[in-house]
């Protein structure tokens, strides 16, 4: 099997298929194993100091609140990298859980865990957040806990 081998590689390096590496199976397979235990380097977009006080601002625990009567959801928005994204944690019954969340110009946007957007909200004038619905009364409501 060996000699089989050999003579393979031999053919493909000479006819310029293959670059000649070794000789040695068990130094071709110690390379290839290294470079697959090689960590990838996942470059991260640099945030402003203003970017990362207003996710500071905003992470905490908030309750998404429905039509009167409804029961809450626990919302937790965290600051710790979700790809693109911020994590975020929810117990909520009816709609999907929240996975991450992240702030687009002046909205405040959920995304579940295919990064999908759940819900959009923007803060009016006094200072509460409601969802950004275009032609209607917003269905939901985020209330931040300790307010």
């Amino acid at each position: 099997m060996r000699i089989k081998t050999l003579l393979i590689s031999t053919c493909l390096i000479m006819s310029g298929c293959v670059p000649h590496i070794s000789d040695s199976v068990e130094e071709l397979a110690e390379t290839t194993v290294k470079k697959s235990n090689e960590k990838p380097v996942v470059e991260r977009a640099r945030k402003t100091e203003a970017e990362l006080a207003a996710v500071t601002a905003l992470a905490g625990k908030w309750s998404v609140v429905r039509k009167q009567g409804q029961k809450p959801c626990a919302l937790q928005l965290k600051t710790a990298q979700f790809g693109k994204n911020y994590s975020a944690s929810s117990v909520c019954s009816g709609r999907p859980n929240v996975w991450a969340w992240n702030t687009k110009e002046d909205a405040l946007v959920l995304y579940d865990h295919r990064s999908e957007v759940i819900g959009s909200f923007h803060k009016n004038e006094v200072g509460s957040w409601k969802e950004a619905k275009a032609g209607g009364d917003p269905a939901l409501r985020l209330i931040r806990h300790g307010q």
